[in-house]
């Protein structure tokens, strides 16, 4: 979906927008600019025009100010880039490891009679619109 040129500037871009820390990788160490991107865009493509315009915005000059502009001038723009970025980047293997979050179990519903006897009186009662 993106050229080599759209790739660098995303780069520069998400890596301002989502730095590394101890523990947690930066846009670009998490592998965002490869494949995960254009997943992303993939899942989101109501926002590939935005995004798009959004990286031509930014091409040029210094990337924190272009951002700053970007997100003051151009809303919809700042917000298309933003969710991709952030989009891609939970997309990655490297940080859901580095995440400290493991879901709850969730229990097996299997007790389709149950189900059926709670709603026995809504099929008993018809239906009925009050």
């Amino acid at each position: 979906m993106l050229d080599s040129e759209q790739r660098r500037t995303f780069a520069v871009l998400a890596d301002i927008l989502i730095p590394g820390t101890d523990t947690m990788p930066s846009a670009t160490a998490a592998g965002i600019t490869a494949h995960l991107v254009d997943r992303a865009l993939g899942y989101r493509p109501d926002l590939v025009a935005e995004f798009s315009q959004a990286l031509a915005d930014c091409s040029c000059g210094a990337p924190e100010s272009a951002l700053d502009v970007l997100s003051t001038e151009q809303p919809g723009r700042f917000a298309a880039l933003t969710v991709i970025a952030s989009g891609a980047y939970f997309l990655s293997p490297r940080v859901a490891r580095a995440m400290p979050y493991a879901a709850a179990p969730r229990a097996v519903r299997e007790d389709i009679d149950t189900y059926a006897d709670i709603l026995e009186h809504v099929v008993d009662r018809g239906f009925t619109i009050r």
